[in-house]
């Protein structure tokens, strides 16, 4: 009975060690991919905000002499398309972006 406990103390020391690294692992690679997430998500949020108003404020009422309706709905459009532009990005990292570099090292692990 001794030898099965020395055994089993001896396996589940080393296997702990390796749990905690595997853990820790993955928790790295969820808060890597939360960063990710949250940087688009901000993008997606503040980007066509910036857009507007820095096409209004700055562009369209300085440099060119237009109606206010027709300075809001060129500001509308680039928002849309900074928005359009942004989701793009999104899906093109998720899509392309990424695992090939980290599947890789795993193997090689």
């Amino acid at each position: 009975m001794s030898n099965k406990t020395k055994k089993g103390n001896g396996n589940g020391g080393d296997g702990g060690q390796s749990k905690m690294a595997k853990q820790r692992s993955e928790d790295s690679h969820d808060y890597s991919s939360f960063k990710v997430v949250l940087f688009y998500c901000s993008l997606i949020v503040f980007l066509p905000v910036v857009t507007f108003f820095a096409l209004k404020g700055f562009v369209l009422d300085q440099f060119f002499t237009m109606s206010d309706v027709k300075v809001n709905i060129a500001s509308a459009v680039g928002a849309v398309a900074a928005l359009h532009v942004a989701l793009g990005l999104y899906i093109y990292r998720a899509y392309f972006g990424g695992s090939d570099k980290k599947a890789a090292q795993s193997k090689q692990d």
